[in-house]
């Protein structure tokens, strides 16, 4: 666990104030010591979330990311090498885990 601050005193005891009716015996060193424990626990047993759905791209935007021009993201999509998504006859996107794969020298 990295401080980047020592907690205050204050807040340790305002926190031990509002919790210590649900928690006996509890004082400012006891939640200290829980609270690192907690952060402890947690940065090696909690995987790394992503907390929102992966937004796919324009063709556009993956043109860019891949250095390429559009026709060849064209080419890309109609061989099978991006995934897309066709939203519409004239609106598609394109799967980031697609474009990442091509990226990284995989396939889609």
């Amino acid at each position: 666990m990295h401080k980047i601050k020592q907690a205050q005193l204050e807040i340790l005891n305002a926190a031990t104030a509002m919790l210590s009716p649900y928690f006996e015996n509890l004082t400012p060193e006891v939640l200290m010591k829980a609270l690192e424990t907690y952060n402890q626990d947690k940065e090696v047993t909690a995987p790394k979330q992503n907390p929102r759905p992966q937004k796919p791209y324009t063709r556009q935007e993956a043109a860019e990311l891949l250095g390429v021009a559009i026709p060849t993201i064209d080419r890309y999509m109609a061989n099978g090498t991006l995934k897309r998504i066709r939203y519409s006859a004239h609106s598609v996107r394109i799967t980031q885990e697609s474009v990442h794969n091509l990226m990284i020298g995989g396939a889609a």
